[in-house]
């Protein structure tokens, strides 16, 4: 009787290596390739305008930059996206130049940054330069397109924009003299001598950036 025990229990698990040898894999995780789930429907143009990979740049006091939109279920909405990125592209680009202006002239004047804070007047120079752009930037080409996506249709859109110089120089020149006037305003009130020279040589640095403008 042990025997027979035995010889079944040899057979049981030898059915269970088997079982367990001859199992199948599990398969990986197919994983669609955009390329091949996206599909471009329509375009208002035969191919990619030139100006959809053109950089801002400025010509005869205009300056040029490209707003790109996200896909949108609507063509309304993409319009819109691009929009804000054509503004939001240039206050930051224009930014990025202006605090590097401001580092270069807090080394020249012999500076210390507790005394001017190059990053504090980039800021307030975008904020003013935002501002200006809503009624100054004109958008003056347009170009569509309509994609079939995994998740649907969606419409993405370019704008070529132009804004001129002088809007964006009257925001540094604003932004230079805001903070002009805050440094006049701490040397007036500083409670003693070291404070107070500290400050006027911030208000003496603005004013000259204010007179400068923003092209050098």
């Amino acid at each position: 009787m042990r025997r027979v025990i035995t010889l079944l229990g040899i057979l049981c698990l030898a059915a269970l290596v088997g079982c367990s040898s001859t199992t199948t894999p599990p398969k990986p995780v197919d994983i669609p390739d955009a390329a091949k789930t996206e599909k471009l429907l329509w375009s208002s143009a035969s191919e990619r305008p030139a100006w959809t990979m053109e950089e801002p740049e400025t010509v005869n006091g205009i300056m040029t930059f490209v707003g790109l939109s996200n896909r949108f279920a609507t063509e309304q909405g993409a319009r819109e996206d691009a929009r804000r990125n054509a503004m939001d592209s240039v206050v930051k680009y224009m930014g990025t130049l202006v605090k590097n202006k401001f580092e270069k002239a807090t080394v020249s004047f012999g500076l210390e940054s507790n005394v001017i804070d190059p990053t504090a007047g980039s800021r307030a120079f975008e904020k003013q330069l935002a501002i200006n752009l809503a009624t100054q930037v004109k958008m003056k080409s347009w170009y569509m397109e309509k994609w079939q996506t995994a998740t649907g249709v969606g419409y993405q859109a370019f704008v070529f924009s132009q804004v001129p110089m002088a809007a964006v120089d009257e925001s540094y020149k604003k932004s230079a003299k805001d903070m002009q006037d805050g440094a006049e305003k701490r040397a007036k009130d500083a409670a003693d001598e070291v404070a107070k020279n500290q400050a006027q040589k911030a208000a003496d640095f603005w004013k000259q950036m204010q007179e400068q403008g923003v092209a050098e």
